[in-house]
């Protein structure tokens, strides 16, 4: 099976393909090979191409505060490379994108996506890589927060970068290179992180689109109140419930309970906001028994009561 059949195999098994959909898009992608240091965006640009990115990895390296080159972004196979603002709304490129290794990509061009918007997989598409891109800042703005040797964990359970250099992940870590590898060395003498080999085959055999499965059950089945424990959704899907969880999380950034509860949270927001509904009509919506339990929920995640958004 060639690179082209496995990406509609995989896009297929996230959400049934049309028969036109499925003939057109081939034709629009072409697989590329680029040497190590190969630039895909630069600065000041407009992104007129994505890429499946199938091998090796590329980074956004962007100027911070004192001008000073970082890595921004990591992006590693399996994932979808472009810089989405300018892609899709034209806006200039502020960061540099470049080929970490030898690099394979599906390449299509913006205007051949936008021959494909005639489709609807073409929009779920786009929702879905927007999702993830959000979700993967999210995720490593949390990284973030921790200290050094916790960053660096962290980093390791979340993103499958045991092969690359250090200095980028040093980079993206907001890390000096000396307190990275030392920290780095902590933990792989405590037998914290996983050899190289155990860390890609796992990310090969856990990139298989079962999480996209999972995320299309509890997107129809969030608001109902029996939706079970992870446990129990883990069960249905022939699994347990830690593999449920490291698959899902290495997906879209969340555990299983934190997505149902995003789900429920942002359709309850836009259930209030439309003003025909009250708190505890859109406490049942959503898949609460319970309004106390509800507002004590949606006041955890947003801030403030729901109630405020009713302005009673």
């Amino acid at each position: 099976m060639n690179n082209i059949d496995r990406l509609l195999n995989d896009l297929n098994e996230m959400f049934p393909l049309s028969a036109d959909f499925w003939k057109e898009l081939p034709s629009m992608l072409t697989e590329k090979r680029k040497k190590s240091g190969y630039v895909f965006l630069k600065p000041g640009n407009i992104a007129t191409k994505a890429w499946q990115l199938l091998s090796g990895f590329i980074i956004m390296i962007r100027k911070d505060e004192e001008g000073k080159d970082i890595v921004a972004r990591i992006y590693y196979p399996q994932q979808i490379v472009t810089d989405l603002k300018s892609f899709f709304d034209e806006v200039p490129i502020s960061g540099k994108f470049i080929g970490i290794g030898d690099v394979n990509v599906l390449e299509i061009k913006r205007a051949d996506v936008d021959k494909m918007r005639q489709y609807q997989e073409t929009y779920k598409l786009i929702q879905h890589i927007s999702f993830l891109d959000v979700t993967s800042s999210e995720s490593l703005i949390n990284i973030l927060r921790l200290s050094p040797k916790a960053r660096i964990k962290s980093f390791f359970e979340t993103f499958p970068v045991a092969t690359l250099p250090c200095k980028y992940c040093a980079s993206v870590l907001n890390l000096s290179d000396e307190v990275y590898l030392e920290n780095k060395l902590l933990l792989e003498n405590e037998g914290l992180l996983p050899a190289k080999e155990v860390q890609v085959k796992k990310h090969s055999e856990e990139s298989s689109y079962s999480a996209y499965k999972v995320k299309d059950y509890l997107q129809n089945n969030f608001y109902n109140p029996e939706i079970g424990s992870t446990a129990e959704i883990a069960e249905h899907f022939n699994t347990t419930s830690r593999t449920l969880n490291r698959t899902f999380s290495k997906s879209f950034g969340f555990t299983v309970t934190k997505y149902i509860l995003r789900c429920r949270m942002e359709h309850a927001l836009d259930l209030l906001n439309s003003k025909h509904l009250q708190v505890g009509e859109v406490a049942t919506a959503v898949g609460y028994k319970n309004i106390f339990h509800f507002s004590t929920e949606f006041k955890k995640y947003f801030g403030y009561p729901p109630k405020v958004v009713k302005g009673d």
